[in-house]
């Protein structure tokens, strides 16, 4: 058996039991080290949690760069290459036509007229919205119903305030210029869905669909001929697989220098979701800040135990260097003494964060105001590498504080005057 660890091991709690200085002293430095585990394991967790959570509704919500028609004569489909252009891109998923039209609708409760954009969407438009933000209707049976009918998508928030639900019929006025004079077309449609993405800046503005209803109107407003441009778009969303900066911006200037003169290019960062994206960034400086006070407080109260630990210890370093054992070996036990220290709180500390998160993310327990967060329960986002991380930085903390320190220390003390010390 090695030496060192064995000696170690009988020494360590046998000497915990003697002095009421020493134990207490192990017992505060396992308690933070445990205590620091469990905090860094949530804060990675649920910080990450957020932003992924956040950053999946931002890239399934709407498309985080759109290319609009500057004439209204200038169909963007007509221009077949530059669907092809773009999708030589990198970091592009796809790429939909919509049509926005602002509309007027009355509402059914207290009679009073309310604005709203509707959204005109094709059959191939972006799946996971409907997958992800779809919280009422079956998803077959609506898309059918809004591509094939008069169906409409409302959020849950306005059907609420309009007094609406599944199957109400409701009257929409499509705004439109005509001669420089402006005029209403009116149109019944049904709803067919309730949709929930949880951002306000969305939910309380956009109807979805069927673009082909705007077209139709667009067509009759500008007494266009049908079989010349049925197909007129206003503009097409492109989804990007990052919602970052720089790969945005950088698309952008691309798609800028190449079609600037006929189509008009915007970012999400040009739209209300900036304060969104910016609130994602303070998720990086929370988890470090938070973090470095944990690896802070461990170093310290690391610190404080191998002195106390030392002054305990004085006179068995100088038996052992009495009887002949060299520094280096002295040394090792001091390395093991703070591997015996640190595997109990590791262990509980894992157990207790990990359980934790596992409950929050099976039941929810813990919840939040959706309006402020744009979710309506604390998410958690559990990954194997981070708590490996986690542990390895708290180990490699201790570890390399006891090194050093004993390192130096160990080496200096005499063993004459470390056996007379009492």
């Amino acid at each position: 058996m090695n030496f060192e660890w064995f000696f170690s091991k009988k020494t360590i709690w046998k000497n915990c039991r003697k002095s009421k200085i020493l134990r207490t002293i192990v017992l505060v430095t396992q308690n933070i080290i445990c205590f620091g585990i469990i905090v860094s394991i949530i804060t990675f967790s649920i910080g990450f949690g957020f932003k992924k959570i956040i950053k999946k509704k931002l890239l399934n919500i709407q498309g985080q760069i759109t290319i609009t028609n500057l004439k209204i004569d200038n169909s963007i489909i007509r221009n077949k290459s530059l669907k092809k252009d773009l999708f030589l891109f990198k970091f592009i998923r796809r790429i939909n036509p919509f049509y926005e039209k602002d509309v007027i609708i009355c509402d059914n409760k207290s009679q009073n007229v309310e604005k709203f954009i509707f959204k005109g969407i094709s059959k191939d438009y972006n799946p996971i919205f409907f997958q992800n933000f779809l919280v009422i209707g079956y998803l077959e049976k609506v898309k059918k119903k809004l591509f094939s009918d008069y169906g409409i998508l409302l959020s849950k928030k306005v059907s609420i305030s309009l007094g609406l639900n599944i199957g109400s019929s409701i009257i929409v006025n499509f705004f439109f210029y005509k001669n420089g004079n402006p005029f209403f077309i009116s149109k019944k449609f049904y709803v067919c869905g309730l949709y929930d993405t949880s951002i306000p800046e969305f939910d309380d503005v956009y109807i979805i669909g069927n673009i082909k209803h705007i077209q139709y109107f667009h067509n009759n407003s500008n007494n266009v001929n049908n079989n010349r441009n049925e197909d007129f778009l206003e503009g097409v969303e492109i989804f990007l697989s990052d919602i970052s900066f720089d790969k945005i911006i950088s698309i952008k200037k691309k798609i800028d220098q190449k079609y600037s003169d006929n189509f008009l290019v915007k970012t999400i960062y040009d739209q209300s979701y900036e304060k969104i994206i910016e609130w994602i960034k303070i998720f990086d400086i929370n988890i470090f800040v938070i973090n470095m006070i944990v690896i802070i407080t461990v170093f310290f109260n690391v610190i404080v135990f191998f002195l106390i630990l030392i002054i305990e210890r004085i006179k068995t370093i100088g038996i052992l260097k009495t009887l002949g054992a060299r520094n280096k070996v002295i040394h090792k036990i001091f390395l093991y003494y703070i591997i015996q220290i640190l595997i109990p709180p590791l262990i509980i500390g894992n157990s207790i964060g990990i359980i934790f998160l596992f409950l929050q993310n099976k039941f929810r327990f813990l919840s939040l105001n959706k309006i402020q967060y744009y979710v309506d329960f604390v998410p958690v986002y559990l990954n194997i590498n981070y708590i490996l991380f986690i542990n390895l930085s708290i180990f490699l903390i201790c570890f390399s504080t006891v090194f050093f320190s004993s390192w130096f220390i160990i080496n200096k003390i005499p063993p004459i005057n470390s056996i007379e010390f009492e």
